[in-house]
This record gives structure tokens, sequence and C-alpha cells, in this order.
């Protein structure tokens, strides 16, 4: 008698960084997807996301995921997504494609695990076709709590002392770097990015209390903050007057996460 064969579940794949950044993204990038497009989930972890997209690219698409999406980590021994292979990633080096290679580049709260932040953003541009879009998501420093947490203890919420002894960031959870929206958008239109836009995943109910309590304060601090940019550095308060709105948005100020769109120009 030949046994049944035995079928094989699917392995677990957490999701590292919160499921809320994970579906606003997705949310953002399977409407830019088509058969012909490449996809690289950059910091992929243990493959949640891939495996979103992959799943998306066969039913939706009709097409192997494999033909799609490439995956990188610095520890793709941690990938659990059999349909893709993850290359291995070097966050202080180049990525590890030619230029001009995707038409979508997604990172997922990775960036705030990076040292070098600007070399990050100039990759991530490279890598990217003409008009292509770049998405990459952070914990927003700048919400009311995390200023709120900066003014009595000198760190943004989800960030930490380091250990000065040792390379040893696991009690942080690897956040080494944080990075607001401004500088984030900022090293992207550096790297090349021709547009960079914000939006946000969810929305704390305790920052809309601290909001509320700061709000005149708040309000009446960056109005005089606003109005001696524009007295000394007219020119700097024109070009970054879309930064410094989106800045003190009430969105901004109660997100946990912020989820940065930058396009990089046809050539």
């Amino acid at each position: 008698m030949v046994a049944p064969a035995v079928e094989t579940a699917a392995p677990a794949i957490r999701a590292i960084s919160h499921p809320s950044t994970n579906r606003r993204i997705l949310d953002l990038v399977l409407p830019l997807l088509t058969p012909q497009s490449r996809l690289l989930d950059l910091g992929a972890g243990e493959g949640f996301f891939s495996r979103a997209v992959g799943d998306f690219a066969q039913a939706r698409l009709g097409v192997r995921p494999a033909e799609l999406l490439a995956a990188c980590d610095v520890t793709p021994g941690l990938f659990r997504y059999p349909h893709v292979a993850c290359d291995l990633l070097d966050a202080e080096a180049a990525l590890p494609y030619p230029d001009n290679h995707f038409d979508v580049v997604c990172s997922v709260e990775v960036v705030e695990h990076v040292q070098d932040q600007f070399r990050f953003c100039r990759e991530i541009v490279r890598v990217l076709k003409p008009g292509g879009t770049a998405i990459v998501s952070t914990p927003n420093v700048l919400n009311m709590n995390s200023r709120l947490r900066v003014l009595h203890s000198g760190f943004a919420t989800l960030f930490n002392p380091l250990s000065l002894s040792s390379n040893d960031v696991v009690h942080t959870s690897g956040h080494i770097h944080p990075v607001s929206y401004y500088y984030l958008g900022y090293a992207l239109l550096h790297a090349g990015a021709s547009t960079v836009g914000v939006t946000y995943d969810r929305f704390k109910r305790s920052a809309f209390v601290s909001l509320a309590a700061f709000l005149p304060l708040l309000l009446a601090g960056n109005a005089g903050f606003r109005a001696r940019l524009r007295r000394k550095s007219p020119q700097v308060a024109h070009e970054n007057r879309a930064f410094l709105d989106a800045m003190n948005d009430w969105r901004m100020l109660t997100a946990r996460s912020v989820v940065v769109i930058a396009r990089k120009g046809a050539s």
C-alpha cells in the first residue's frame, strides 16, 4: 500500500513591522504593479510583505512571484517565503542590483536601522528606473507623543540609549538612527528623486489627547519659527513650504509611522 501524500503546511511568516504599516504600503503599491513590473522588497525580514506581493502577482497578474519580485536583507537566512530568493544585503554598501532596474522599491521600517541613511537613499534611487516609485516607512518621530518624549528624555518614541560597550542593539529593536519626514525627504531629493510626498499608517489616540492639550503652544511657536525663517531666509522658507506644512499637519502630529513616497524623474 502506498502511503498517502502528506501536505506540508506553508511556513509561518511573521510581520516584523506593524500590520497597519504593511497594509498601508500594500494599498499604495499594488495598484502600481503590472505583469511587466519589477519590485524590490528592501529589508525583507521573514518575507511577510514579499508574500503579500507574491500572492497578488500570482492571483491578479498571472505571473510567478520571482518574475516580479526581488528581496534582500542583512539576514537572508531568516527569509521564509519559498517562491522568491532573498539576496544578501549590506546596509552600508551598494545594493546588489544594477542601475535603473526596478519600477518600485519598498523599504518597510528599515531606514531607522541604517547608519548611513543618505547612502541608503542614494542606493534606492539609483536602482529605480526613471519614473519609478520608492516607498519608505519609518517610525514617526514628529508625532506629539514623540515630541513630548524628546522634551523629557531626549529620546524619540521607539528610540532608546544604545550600548556604548558593545554593538548589541537588541534592546532597541535595532533602532539606531531616528529620522524625521523632513530629513528623509531631503535625502531622497538629493539622491535624485524628483518629487517627495508623505502619507501615514494609523493614528494614535494618545497623540490626539496630547495635541489637544498643547495645540495653542504648538501653533504659536510654529508661527513664530516660520515668521523668523521668512525674514532671515526667504528663499529657504519658500523652498521648504510643503515640508513645513506637512510637519505640523494634524496627521503628522498623531500618526504612528510615516510612509514617504518618492518618484524618480523620467530621463
